[in-house]
């Protein structure tokens, strides 16, 4: 799921742009439970399987919260 939030964002303007929607749909739209499994999944197993966006996205996310 948050590969396609990435694959929508991925065509902002700007890269930062771009991982600022990512992170802002994050926050909004994704429980405190899903959004701090996801932080635990990329610091664990380095998200690998996530689009680059959306792994910077994470790492935001984590200083956010």
């Amino acid at each position: 799921m948050a590969n396609q939030i990435g694959d929508f964002y991925k065509n902002y303007p700007t890269k930062e742009e771009a991982i600022e929607g990512i992170t802002n749909h994050l926050q909004k739209f994704w429980s405190p439970v899903m959004r701090q499994r996801i932080i635990s999944y990329v610091e664990e197993n380095g998200g690998s399987d996530l689009s680059p966006l959306v792994r910077e996205a994470i790492v935001k996310l984590k200083r956010c919260s």
